[in-house]
């Protein structure tokens, strides 16, 4: 048993177990933080955006639908442009690199801003 251990050749041994074993488990753990990482900013950018989205449909009942709503001034045309204006609105208020993260990660970021907007108004009109 010793003859075989005094002829192994350890650093081929260790280069071996790194290359097999380790630097795959290390760039595992890595991709994982990583992506959780991602996840926690998008969260974060995500719940930002839907506070602004809330933030902005408040202001927008305030200054402009609160005043015109059961009119005849309430067209779809109206209405259309007050969802424009509380997603402009809303958009203005992120970060440049919280738009870009947010973009990038909704394929169809005008419809979930939509998405949104329904959301927000449900959740006010309910509260």
């Amino acid at each position: 048993m010793n003859h075989i251990i005094e002829h192994i050749d350890w650093i081929q041994v260790i280069h071996t177990l790194w290359t097999v074993v380790l630097l795959p488990v290390i760039t595992y753990i890595g991709a994982q933080i990583g992506n959780y990482a991602k996840e926690k900013r998008m969260g974060k950018y995500t719940d930002i955006l839907y506070s602004n989205v809330l933030n902005a449909v408040k202001d927008v009942y305030e200054t402009t639908v609160k005043d015109i709503k059961g009119t005849g001034q309430w067209t779809a045309e109206a209405q259309e442009e007050v969802r424009e204006l509380a997603k402009s609105k809303a958009v203005s208020a992120l970060t440049v690199s919280a738009r870009q993260v947010l973009t990038a990660a909704y394929h169809d970021f005008d419809a979930h801003l939509d998405d949104l907007i329904g959301t927000a108004l449900y959740d006010l009109k309910h509260k």
